[in-house]
């Protein structure tokens, strides 16, 4: 047990649930089902970037600094990604995604990427779906993340160069713009997504039937229990025959599992059997 709190000694356990408690009351968001270590390691780089010691002082910053939580929230959530990223598993998934259109001739392929941080993953996912069907009326991939801070430099859509170090040359040269020393996601392309504020772990999926579900690396950071229901709810956003894409450390858990079969077990990439309500 000790282990598994982190940068935590038993005895601020108590003091950890608290601020735990705290934020569910300031922001309405609960991360009382992630892992403890995690929390742990992340609220005491919080402290030492606040420059506080001791749990009780950083609780006391949570209570009269309003801008504390979301500075917090940005850090429980913190994700580092690319376009691209991992370039073998979308190479998995075009080829997914490409079968169902053809199969689905007279279909719209709609692409959910959940927990999307801050735009890279759902921007790629929307660089795909360009190569497959032209721009609608309405964007073919919807992109949710807990955090507000993210949310925004998503909607800025401008990268440094370490973001891009993934991204196929032509299709840099298609959707980026070079600005002031950052790579700017073209705005053809920025229709295409739909940013929205969601909490995996507590709210239903956002409206829509979806062909593809992206939540990667995200659910290593649950519990075992949280883990299978956050699972429930993003099968439940699926179409028959809709793909859900894990993260390479992640797997299906729960009676969730039987309702998928394996397409391509090195990019984490799974077909649902059946539709499956939303719970």
């Amino acid at each position: 047990m000790t282990a598994d709190l982190g940068a935590f000694s038993l005895e601020e356990l108590s003091s950890l649930q608290e601020l735990l408690g705290l934020l569910r009351e300031l922001r309405g968001v609960d991360f009382g089902g992630y892992r403890v270590a995690t929390l742990a390691r992340r609220v005491r780089n919080r402290m030492i970037a606040a420059n506080l010691q001791s749990l009780d002082a950083y609780l006391g910053r949570l209570r009269d600094d309003p801008a504390e939580p979301d500075a917090l929230i940005e850090r429980l959530t913190i994700k580092v990604s690319r376009f691209f990223r991992g370039a073998g598993a979308f190479e998995a998934v075009a080829r997914a995604l490409e079968a169902r259109r053809q199969a689905l001739p007279g279909r719209r392929l709609a692409v959910w990427s959940a927990g999307c941080g801050q735009g890279e993953e759902p921007y790629s996912l929307a660089m795909l779906l360009d190569g497959l069907q032209p721009p609608g009326d309405a964007p073919d991939v919807t992109a949710t993340d807990l955090d507000p801070a993210a949310l925004a430099a998503a909607a800025a859509a401008t990268y440094r160069d370490a973001a891009l170090e993934e991204l196929p040359a032509a299709l840099r040269a298609q959707h980026l713009v070079r600005r002031d020393g950052r790579w700017e996601v073209a705005p053809a392309l920025r229709r295409r997504v739909r940013l929205l504020r969601d909490d995996l772990t507590v709210a239903a999926p956002p409206p829509g039937a979806f062909d593809l579900v992206a939540c990667r690396n995200t659910l290593i950071y649950f519990q075992p229990a949280l883990q299978e229901r956050v699972l429930e709810r993003l099968a439940g956003a699926l179409v028959p025959g809709g793909l859900l894409w894990l993260g390479e450390a992640e797997w299906l858990a729960g009676a969730v599992a039987s309702r998928f079969g394996v397409v391509d077990r090195r990019a984490r990439l799974f077909e649902a059997r059946t539709c499956v309500a939303a719970t």
